[in-house]
């Protein structure tokens, strides 16, 4: 998400905006996050722009932020006045994710300018003015890099970007390097406007939505029949929000691979059968899997749709396969693993599509109701 972090600098005399740069980028740093990437918009917050007359501040205030709305929102209240009486300075990082963005407001709330932080919501006009019109991506961090942008190679440009360089000396980035914007977010972007941002966050709360009723279902529905892929679904999460190494990458891949095991254990569980020349033994869990696959789908009247929806299911398996034996074997990169957990999930989410009929429920009720009958004909003895 896009979240925006404020201080209050209108009483500073020497230039500020170094001295925040230094507060944020630290704490950021310290924090050891092992992936993040995020452009970093910069600038004061042009609040006075939007005030009317003898419109009440706080009333403002709450609008701007939404308080009353559904999006993430660290607003220093008590200091609230100092929004209105005096200027905020915004670092703004474009892409950062929820966890993280607390994170870095805790470390940064004991510091005697801080303001809060503020989800971006840039369907929202307002913000789109004062977040996306007057302020601008200055920064790109990728890790423990980072990237100073500048528009061209001119030469405003290139003494800007050596004033910068000097300026973040101390910050214990690993390497700072040029990137060339090209004017992008500037009034020459004729993409940079308000009806091209407002779709984007439409887009994005839309994706959201959709990727939270694939994984309601799959909790709702798929985990009657296997009992036991919630926790093995948060054990990869859980892996892979954590790892650093390419060994903890190739755990969580290794962890996807072992859901689909358990998953086709109990949508069909192993068998001598021979189905079309093909083994439905324990170790044969693709073929296992498109015979449940085959099994569910052969009602269908169109059968050309059957194929189409097996050959791409078994399609997405293969490829998270290979994902998956290359991260056994050598060390791969986070956007691999994070693709890896994706098509987990929607495969998932394939079996669910193709089941016709409620999932057998599979829990083992036996052992405990033997027991409570143990105790209840012991109190009668």
């Amino acid at each position: 998400m896009k979240v925006a972090y404020h201080f209050n600098c209108g009483d500073i005399k020497e230039r500020y905006d170094i001295i925040f740069y230094k507060v944020v980028f630290n704490a950021l740093l310290k924090l050891r996050e092992p992936y993040i990437s995020s452009k970093i918009l910069i600038g004061d917050l042009l609040i006075m722009d939007f005030l009317r007359g003898a419109q009440n501040h706080i009333v403002f205030l709450k609008t701007l932020f939404q308080v009353q709305g559904d999006i993430w929102n660290r607003i220093v209240w008590e200091k609230a006045n100092r929004f209105i009486e005096d200027t905020a300075f915004v670092i703004c990082f474009e892409t950062i994710p929820e966890e993280l963005a607390l994170r870095l407001n805790d470390q940064l709330i004991n510091e005697e300018r801080y303001l809060g932080a503020c989800e971006i919501d840039n369907s929202f006009q307002l913000h789109w003015s004062l977040y996306g019109e007057s302020i601008g991506p200055k920064f790109r961090i990728l890790n423990t890099e980072f990237n100073i942008l500048i528009d061209d190679n001119s030469p405003e440009s290139l003494e800007y970007l050596e004033d910068m360089k000097q300026l973040l000396k101390g910050i214990p980035f690993e390497k700072i390097s040029t990137e060339f914007s090209n004017f992008r977010h500037s009034i020459f972007d004729d993409n940079h406007n308000f009806e091209i941002a407002r779709r984007a966050s439409d887009w994005k709360k839309g994706m959201d939505s959709i990727f939270s009723t694939v994984t309601d279902e799959i909790i709702g529905k798929l985990t009657d029949a296997a009992p036991e892929l919630t926790d093995k679904l948060w054990s990869i999460n859980h892996i892979f929000l954590n790892a650093q190494t390419g060994e903890q990458y190739a755990q969580a891949m290794t962890s996807c691979r072992r859901v689909f095991e358990y998953v086709t254990d109990c949508l069909f569980p192993a068998t001598n059968e021979i189905t079309d020349g093909h083994s439905l033994k324990k170790d044969k869990y693709k073929n296992r899997l498109f015979e449940f696959a085959k099994r569910e789908l052969r009602s269908e009247v169109n059968i050309g749709l059957i194929v189409t929806n097996t050959s791409s299911l078994f399609e997405e398996w293969n490829k998270l396969y290979e994902l998956s034996n290359k991260g056994v074997h050598s060390d791969p990169h986070r956007q691999e693993c994070r693709r890896c957990i994706i098509r987990t999930i929607l495969l998932l989410d394939d079996l669910i599509a193709i089941k016709r009929t409620p999932f057998e429920v599979n829990v083992k009720a036996d052992k405990i109701i033997g027991y409570f009958r143990d105790k209840f004909d012991s109190y009668e003895d």
